[in-house]
């Protein structure tokens, strides 16, 4: 099975738009591969879906389902993030690359410049959404 981590962005547009590519990585293929999140990484995702000028922005996010982001990040296997990473040009992007780690994730899917100049971290490929699409289009058929 595929280990993976999605940032936060790639988790946060998959809920404000099931039917766009974030969200077919995380509704339609989700028992594709394997989540691996951190601690550090659903405090993130929380606090973002929480953010004022998200729900005022996009309407869907006032109406968004809770129970259904507990259960999806409920179904995540969580790893402890032992040690920490100075790797990216965002510090705020470690925690992402120091999950993947503890995961030994084949994927770190993220939209985030930041993180995709890296292209590698460890045994972990840095890529964006559309070409791990891809990839889970092409292991499904």
């Amino acid at each position: 099975m595929i280990r993976v981590v999605l940032d936060t962005v790639v988790f946060v547009r998959s809920l404000i738009n099931p039917y766009g590519r974030w969200g077919e990585l995380v509704f339609k293929y989700f028992d594709a591969y394997q989540l691996f999140v951190s601690r550090e990484v659903v405090g993130e995702i929380l606090e973002v879906l929480q953010r004022p000028e998200l729900t005022l922005k996009f309407r869907p996010m006032k109406n968004l389902d809770y129970s259904r982001v507990i259960e999806l990040l409920g179904q995540a296997e969580v790893v402890e993030i032992t040690e920490s990473y100075s790797g990216s040009r965002d510090h705020k992007d470690d925690k992402f690359l120091a999950t993947a780690d503890a995961a030994r994730a084949d994927y770190l899917v993220t939209e985030d410049e930041d993180l995709l100049v890296l292209k590698k971290h460890g045994v972990t490929k840095i890529i964006d959404s559309l070409e791990f699409l891809r990839i889970l289009e092409k292991s499904v058929i």
